[in-house]
């Protein structure tokens, strides 16, 4: 009778050492999934930061097109509703900016859902963060590539922008 509960307060113990382990492993998961949900929340905000960048550059370069276009325009004065227009697309352009809401923002309904799946099930949402950084990186591979190019774009339209206004100037002053 001694050894039958000897060894039933020795299953005893095994099941509260498994259900221990358990939790311990639960709680890992855990963890490691809070882990990566702000890796991945980083990682949005510095992708959010460079489109931010990049949206400024690009505005920059929008209103150094529009400058040329004004200044190589075939009349002597500049029309009155070009510069207008120009004014309104910097001002839309600044206001966009200027906003605390960018079109990369996630909905809170998708946060949330994406929340408790992460909660419920771990796999599916690994699976899915594995696949949006793989996009993301080849997202950035191909923004790098475009930001070399608009960088070499831009330096050489910001030195022929330069050279028009000089030469649009010595014509005003000629007479």
């Amino acid at each position: 009778m001694e050894a039958t509960a000897v060894a039933s307060n020795s299953m005893d113990d095994i099941q509260y050492l498994l259900h221990l382990d358990s939790i311990k492993r639960y709680t890992d998961e855990e963890k490691d999934v809070q882990r990566q949900v702000e890796d991945q929340m980083r990682i949005y905000q510095e992708a959010k930061r460079e489109y931010q960048r990049e949206y400024a550059r690009l505005a920059n370069f929008n209103k150094q097109v529009l400058l040329c276009e004004a200044l190589q325009a075939p009349q002597t004065q500049i029309n009155d509703c070009h510069v207008d227009d120009t004014i309104e697309k910097l001002r839309k352009s600044s206001a966009i900016l200027s906003s605390r809401k960018r079109p990369t923002e996630l909905d809170a309904r998708a946060l949330e859902e994406c929340r408790k799946q992460l909660e419920q099930q771990h796999s599916q949402p690994r699976q899915q963060l594995a696949q949006q950084h793989g996009n993301f990186t080849e997202n950035r591979d191909t923004l790098r590539q475009v930001c070399g190019t608009l960088d070499s774009v831009e330096n050489n339209f910001e030195t022929a922008t330069l050279l028009a206004v000089e030469q649009y100037t010595k014509q005003l002053q000629a007479p």
